[in-house]
């Protein structure tokens, strides 16, 4: 880790990551850290004296039981065959259509938890910002697999964080709620969990509705924020500034975990949402303004342009490269065949809900900020 001490940023690559399949039909492609990688290397965003690389290639020994059951494991382990799937394994959530079982599913699983807790020791070792691609699991709990997540490796970075006793909060703007992040720290008043994303009404995993704000000492100190269908840039930025932001401002972590999935476009054949990547982008500038410490982590995106051009983007913003604010598709990119003038071809056209439905998003809005005076921080 000595090499990257004064660091502003260090993206941690793997190939190995990028080479493993989750099956030719599955949603979840784990090449999306070659692509993001190769997109952002194109386009000199690694070239620069304080932007760091490091490449994980070995998973760390006992990685998983760091948070993850026995039986877990060990079911994990008789996956990794990519063989016959038995009794135990499906009782963990395993060998099912969203989480089959292939060749390597356990090493997998190591190397990005591995990747993400180097990540996190590298923020809290000084590096302002470290960003592993292929992270974000925040569906799999301690005993089984779930959403296309073997592996919880967000919390156990947060664990990790703790044990540095470093407070923490997480910041989740995937499309899907983080359920399992949440259950982990739901009584835990160290630990901010913020979520936003579709409602459980009309997507999996079917849960974070804004009554779910904690228990016991963690009352207060989880967040949900469900968005309804063709919730766009203006109404998650509205909420974000309003809701996310107070709150992390209250809670005063000395950093943030971010799962930064790309599945709130309008354009992810999985969601019902309208964001283009100039929301989710400015949803992140905002954060990285007020908080300099960021863990980031991929998670969610199942159209894979959106995806390299989201992360570029993100890389960009936290390593603290100047790309121009426009969309600069029409020109640049496919008249002159040009990518590289000045990065705006990375940007989405703007596209925002109107009328009646928008009317009816904003109150929508309205009533969770409300709902949410005196009962969660920031709030009371």
């Amino acid at each position: 880790m000595d090499q990257f001490k004064g660091k502003k940023a260090v993206f941690v690559n793997s190939e190995s990551l990028g080479n493993y399949s989750f099956g030719p039909e599955h949603p979840f492609k784990p090449e999306r850290i070659r692509r993001t990688y190769e997109l952002c290397r194109s386009r000199g965003l690694f070239d620069a004296p304080a932007v760091g690389v490091m490449e994980v290639e070995e998973p760390e020994e006992g990685v998983l039981k760091r948070f993850h059951t026995r039986g877990y494991i060990e079911a994990l382990k008789r996956a990794d065959t990519g063989m016959d799937v038995d009794v135990d394994m499906l009782h963990h959530g395993l060998g099912t259509a969203e989480n089959p079982v292939f060749k390597g599913v356990y090493r997998f699983a190591e190397l990005s938890a591995t990747a993400t807790l180097a990540a996190a020791r590298l923020v809290a070792d000084g590096v302002d910002t470290a960003f592993n691609p292929v992270g974000g699991f925040h569906h799999a709990y301690r005993d089984r697999a779930s959403g296309f997540c073997y592996v919880n490796d967000i919390a156990i970075a947060i664990d990790e964080l703790l044990g540095k006793n470093l407070k923490v909060a997480y910041v989740d703007i995937d499309a899907h709620h983080g359920d399992a992040v949440q259950d982990a720290y739901y009584r835990d008043n160290r630990v901010l969990t913020i979520s936003m994303h579709e409602t459980g009404r009309t997507l999996f995993p079917w849960s974070g509705f804004e009554s779910e704000i904690g228990e016991g000492t963690g009352e207060g100190f989880n967040i949900n924020i469900p968005l309804e269908p063709e919730t766009d840039d203006e109404i998650f930025l509205y909420l974000f500034k309003g809701v996310v932001m107070r709150a992390v401002a209250a809670f005063e972590p000395d950093l943030v975990v971010g799962q930064f999935g790309t599945d709130m476009l309008a354009t992810d054949p999985l969601t019902h949402l309208h964001l283009t990547n100039n929301g989710y982008i400015e949803a992140i500038e905002t954060l990285h303004s007020a908080f300099r410490r960021i863990v980031a982590l991929g998670g969610g995106g199942y159209n894979l342009n959106d995806v390299e051009k989201c992360w570029t983007l993100l890389w960009t913003e936290l390593a603290g490269f100047e790309l121009s604010e426009g969309y600069g598709g029409a020109m640049g990119g496919v008249f002159l065949g040009d990518t590289s003038l000045s990065g705006s071809d990375l940007r989405d056209m703007r596209v925002y809900t109107t009328g009646p439905d928008k009317e009816k998003l904003k109150a929508r809005a309205d009533e969770l900020i409300a709902f949410f005076k005196g009962r969660v921080i920031g709030f009371i």
